[in-house]
């Protein structure tokens, strides 16, 4: 009896003590169960700030042995038994249906009037150099799918109207797929899919939404190409999991894949150089031969994941070029991109939840100042015009294989400032760290085709001064 006792107890240690014994201590771990960064280590350099006691709960939450499995164990465990979803990131709707757990209710507010200011800034600045422009709205599945949420769920997406009559007052050119898509859910077509991707649209969800989308530039520029279904093979694929999760699913999704395609990936010679927010890297560049031969534009598309994802693939069959940058906090730079890649169109797509400060900062958002075109400053300026000579020493070239940066230092610390090389014109941004400094990028084969034609013009407070 003692021996059976004594290995009970060891049992128990051990049950305790593995778990422990085999804590996750790598820095920089990211959980694979619901998709983010596990705490850091509490103590030492890069600990986190705050409660110390808390810092170190959440660390052995986070990192204990087994947690995966035992979270994935839970989940199984109550989905069988009792028909729920316990789960870190999802939350089960009615007949079965997988949405991402919801939060509160988005309430409209300054955030929302300063990113249409944003908007209307970037639709003029375009505008302004005959680039046609359009802002792309795509809403989430739980705006589409409103009648399979969880029971008792008090959702409320009436900010969108609000933020769409803000559009509107501003003149916007927009499309919002919202009523588009749920129309087709009406008339029985499966957008999103039941459990498979909470977040986004599937294939054929991203057809027709990406396809909105085409149709409204094709009326500003008659060469963009609106897809058709008989363009791509469709078939089905069995998931047998939720992304980002081991938690079992059984459900077959629309694959939509090219029939035909000819084009040309310049992704990797650009993506080293071209600058991009760390935690938002997304970046794309292809080369449709097809379309390029038929005269169809060279498209720069600011996106997030719901073209990452699937959307893309469409807007490559569209367009001449097709670049393609991760929207988040990186179109706020915006001329930075226009200058490298002087598109033909502009689009600007975005998804209903990430309406807020962690994708788009409301700060750099107000503070955003886009240059006029020089020439619209020079037919209107009743001011005086100076010359003086450029001191080359101010002057610092950082040059890459595609890309060369020009920084200036010694500008105006107010006004507006463009660069000409030879016939082209680029926007220069002044730098955040100082004053009188600006910089901007530009293809490295038009900085050395135009070296020795290098202007800077300043729009300074009360007169424009040419530097040669």
């Amino acid at each position: 009896m003692r021996a059976i006792k004594s290995f009970a107890i060891i049992v128990f240690v051990l049950m305790i003590l593995t778990p422990v014994a085999v804590m996750n201590t790598e820095p920089d771990s990211i959980s694979k169960i619901d998709n983010r960064a596990l705490a850091k280590f509490p103590f030492g350099e890069g600990a986190p700030k705050g409660d110390l006691t808390r810092n170190i709960e959440s660390y052995v939450q986070d990192r204990i042995g087994f947690r995966e499995k035992m979270i994935l164990a839970f989940t199984m465990l109550n989905d069988k038994l009792f028909g729920k979803m316990v789960h870190p990131t999802y939350c089960y709707g009615k007949d079965g249906y997988v949405f991402f757990k919801m939060g509160a209710n988005v309430r409209y507010g300054e955030f929302h009037e300063t990113f249409a200011d944003m908007v209307k800034k970037i639709q003029t600045y375009c505008e302004e150099r005959d680039i046609p422009f359009l802002f792309a709205f795509d809403p989430a599945k739980t705006s589409v799918l409103t009648q399979y949420l969880p029971r008792g769920a008090n959702y409320d997406s009436s900010w969108v109207k609000t933020f769409s009559a803000a559009l509107d007052k501003r003149g916007v050119n927009y499309v919002n797929n919202t009523g588009l898509l749920i129309q087709k859910t009406q008339n029985g077509e499966a957008v999103f899919n039941q459990k498979f991707d909470a977040g986004h649209w599937n294939d054929l969800g991203a057809f027709y939404g990406v396809n909105n989308m085409l149709s409204a530039m094709h009326d500003k520029l008659s060469t963009v190409h609106v897809n058709r279904m008989d363009e791509f093979n469709i078939t089905r694929r069995l998931e047998t999991s939720l992304p980002v999760s081991t938690f079992p699913i059984h459900e077959y999704v629309p694959v939509f894949s090219f029939k035909n395609l000819s084009e040309e990936n310049y992704t990797k010679l650009y993506i080293d150089e071209v600058e991009r927010n760390p935690r938002f890297r997304g970046f794309n560049y292809f080369v449709n031969n097809e379309r390029l031969s038929q005269g169809s534009p060279k498209v720069l598309v600011f996106q997030g994941s719901y073209m990452n994802g699937k959307g893309n693939k469409y807007l490559r069959n569209s367009f001449g070029e097709y670049v393609a940058v991760h929207n988040y906090q990186n179109v706020i730079n915006f001329p930075y991109y226009f200058n490298i890649f002087k598109p033909d169109y502009v689009l600007f797509e975005v998804t209903e939840y990430t309406f807020n400060n962690g994708y788009f900062d409301m700060k750099r958002m107000k503070s955003m100042n886009l240059n006029p075109p020089l020439a619209d400053v020079l037919s209107n300026n009743d001011e005086q015009l100076v010359h003086r000579a450029l001191n080359t020493s101010e002057i610092k070239v950082e040059e890459g294989k595609m890309l060369a940066k020009i920084t200036w230092t010694g500008g105006p610390k107010g006004g507006f400032v463009w660069l000409l090389l030879g016939d082209e014109e680029f926007d220069m941004i002044r730098s955040h760290d100082k004053a009188d400094t600006y910089y901007v990028t530009v293809p490295a084969s038009t900085y050395q085709g135009a070296l020795q034609k290098l202007k800077i013009v300043a729009a300074e407070s009360r007169q424009i001064v040419i530097y040669e």
